[in-house]
């Protein structure tokens, strides 16, 4: 009976050690795939919040450059004005060149802002697809992952 005992003891402590084991292999592929996914969806979000920034740079890029040429186009129309100001003998001359002045003015910045406008439109509209697309493949990737650590299970 003591060789049962023994014996019972012995096979006891063996699956007690199988069964922690198995829960410690278990439990350390479980939290190195918890890892892999979560590394997965930083890494998709890095690249999104690099893709944003990029699309943010561009439409600065853009904002600039239209500013730029806005800034000339008025500062070239106002040199216009100037000089035939100083040209002007008659005060009709001077009442014309200025309303001249002030109609390419308006025509000038309605066309630039109309302009900028679309640009800044389609800039945005880039952006959301951009980072849209982006959050779908970080999202599809964590279902993927998810879905194959479900099937190792």
């Amino acid at each position: 009976m003591a060789r049962d005992t023994a014996d019972f003891a012995q096979q006891s402590s063996e699956r007690a050690m199988q069964a922690a084991n198995f829960g410690m292999t278990w439990g350390r592929e479980f939290a190195e795939e918890s890892f892999n996914q979560s590394r997965q969806a930083v890494d998709g979000f890095l690249r999104v919040a690099r893709n944003m920034a990029e699309d943010f740079e561009t439409q600065a890029i853009a904002t600039r450059e239209q500013m730029t040429s806005l800034t000339h186009k008025t500062l070239s129309n106002t040199m216009e004005f100037g000089q035939k100001l100083a040209q002007a003998k008659e005060p009709q001359e001077f009442a014309q060149s200025q309303s001249e002045f002030m109609a390419r003015q308006a025509q000038m910045i309605a066309d630039q802002t109309k302009e900028f406008g679309q640009k800044m439109q389609k800039a945005a509209q880039t952006f959301a697809s951009n980072a849209s697309s982006a959050m779908a493949e970080v999202t599809s990737r964590a279902d993927q992952a998810s879905k194959r650590q479900r099937a190792e299970v």
